[in-house]
């Protein structure tokens, strides 16, 4: 793993954990319409999964670090191809079966990005065993992991928790970014930090079945988010940032919470903006220590920010991150000093 040489306490080493890999299908059309038969502009293939795009963000910073993945052997060798075209460093554990994907349809005349996710395979228990095995081997103290996404079909939900376990176990700190179920499992571990956005968030909290997760808006976006993220936290989580799109990401620790603003982009493709997030968040983490906390989740959002002006998730212009990170750092001065 790529080292590290932060200026406060030494982050060792960095792993992105991204067990269920797809392929993104990204479809251009006029535009979607229910019941219709409609002919597309053009397809687009690219390596998926939210860590797929955590990666993608840091090697923009210049920072390559493994990403471990479950690598179905059907069809594996196409998204490990995809992968390498990239860049990505890919540790790659085998599975049977064929690769998940993911249908992106971006409708040209909108300019609106709807997306299904598969839910791919199912994955046998011996072959989840091996990634947990190639995790704990990658793993050391003071090392950054980083678990996204949902889990492949026939991963127990258990396994962000393991996950989590794993990391504690061998003094690495750990960032959760997972899907609701999962995520709600895996907090009485105490993971470091865990970074839902708001349906995720208020989805794990309430245990109710998701299938879809429409964009948080309205007027009380802010007052869901803080008190998810307090939720959270009362939970089991160390802390907890919950991102709310346009609005901004609420953070919260025990007994703190407080709100960091997001400020206005004109946005291509929000696909992605969560994964870039974290990416954002686990640079500042991996430069400043593992008690830059705040100042991550600032990062994180100015990323995240900067990722919606993009068409690829993940996609990032580090100056253009920077440049929304010091807007956002002013209008938190504004509001500390009113």
């Amino acid at each position: 793993m790529t080292t590290i040489t932060s200026s406060g306490k030494e982050l060792s080493a960095m792993l992105v954990a991204n067990p269920n890999l797809a392929i993104d299908r990204l479809v251009t059309l006029a535009e979607i319409v229910p019941g219709a038969v409609m002919r597309s502009r053009r397809t687009e293939l690219s390596p998926g999964g939210k860590g797929v795009n955590v990666a993608r963000v840091l090697r923009a910073h210049g920072v390559d670090v493994p990403l471990l993945g479950l690598l179905c052997e059907g069809d594996g060798a196409l998204l490990a191809g995809l992968l390498a075209d990239e860049g990505a460093n890919l540790v790659a554990v085998a599975t049977p079966g064929t690769v998940r994907q993911a249908l992106v349809f971006r409708e040209a005349d909108a300019g609106r990005i709807t997306v299904v996710n598969e839910p791919g395979d199912p994955v046998p228990a011996a072959a989840w065993t091996s990634y947990l095995d190639a995790a704990a081997v990658r793993l050391g103290a003071n090392d950054l992991l980083t678990v996204s996404g949902s889990l492949p079909t026939g991963v127990p939900v258990e396994g962000y928790r393991q996950l989590v376990e794993l990391a504690h176990a061998r003094g690495a700190v750990i960032v959760v970014d997972a899907a609701p179920a999962p995520l709600a499992t895996a907090l009485p571990a105490h993971p470091d930090l865990v970074c839902p956005n708001l349906e995720e968030a208020e989805a794990a909290l309430s245990g109710a079945p998701v299938d879809v997760l429409p964009i948080p808006d309205g007027a009380d976006v802010r007052d869901r988010a803080e008190a998810a993220a307090q939720a959270l936290v009362a939970a089991g989580a160390q802390r907890a940032a919950v991102t709310a799109g346009a609005a901004g990401t609420a953070f919260a620790t025990a007994g703190t919470v407080s709100w960091i603003p997001a400020v206005p982009v004109e946005v291509v493709s929000p696909v992605g903006a969560g994964d870039s997030f974290v990416g954002g968040l686990a640079l500042e983490l991996l430069h400043h220590g593992p008690d830059a906390w705040r100042a991550a989740v600032v990062r994180g959002v100015a990323t995240a920010s900067a990722s919606c002006e993009t068409p690829l998730a993940g996609g990032v212009d580090p100056a253009r991150a920077e440049e929304l990170r010091g807007k956002i750092e002013a209008l938190l001065d504004e509001v500390g000093a009113s």
